[in-house]
């Protein structure tokens, strides 16, 4: 493989979110052991903004009023779903999510991209939430624990650019952990070539029982 320009961040693109430190540790490995391979890395946070979160989250609202009016009994949905989506309808009232935003972060990470091949993140910012009766919560606690939970897909979902997660150890607590690649456009092929690398220099150990 050719060497390519990684960077390595592991600052969650919200703001005030924090990242568990043991999923951190695995993006950090991760890099080093690229790093290791004759790859140059290099610490380096996406230009995320809080327009680019905002949108991300409009598009989830409107997205789910989307799909809740093709059922045919939206009634019965959740409250929590019936929130999200009223939420969603309310929005493009406002003029809400702004396409400009999206538009302005893509032209960012292009920038960021000129300088780097690929990006390295935590895939998440915490390990698995407990399983509770989230549909007996309010609205706000599940959008609270989804966006703290799991905040780095947000960003790259939004332009539509190739990203992966890929196997990178197992927490203390005994739950796998797992690191984040990043592209660009058409970058699939580069992510799996360096997903293939990653796994011959950190083999992924199996938690599930080997088939008889």
């Amino acid at each position: 493989m050719e060497r390519l320009r990684v960077a390595l961040s592991v600052r969650a693109p919200a703001p005030a979110t924090p990242v568990d430190r043991e999923w951190a540790d695995a993006a950090r490995r991760s890099a080093d052991a690229l790093a290791g391979a004759g790859h140059t890395v290099r610490e380096a946070n996406p230009p995320y903004s809080t327009s680019m979160m905002l949108t991300a989250t409009g598009l989830w609202t409107a997205g789910t009023a989307a799909d809740l009016a093709e059922l045919p009994h939206p009634d019965r949905a959740e409250r929590r779903v019936r929130t999200h989506a009223a939420l969603g309808r309310r929005l493009p009232a406002r003029r809400l999510p702004r396409s400009g935003a999206r538009d302005r972060w893509r032209r960012a990470a292009e920038a960021f991209f000129a300088d780097h091949d690929v990006l390295v993140t935590p895939a998440l910012a915490q390990r698995p939430l407990p399983a509770v009766r989230w549909g007996e919560r309010s609205w706000l606690a599940n959008v609270l624990g989804n966006s703290r939970y799991a905040p780095f897909a947000a960003p790259w979902n939004l332009v539509g650019w190739p990203a992966m997660t890929v196997p990178a150890g197992v927490h203390s607590t005994g739950t796998p952990v797992a690191v984040q690649l990043v592209a660009r456009p058409g970058g699939e092929g580069l992510l799996l070539s360096v997903a293939a690398q990653l796994e011959q220099l950190r083999p992924w150990q199996r938690l599930a029982p080997d088939p008889a």
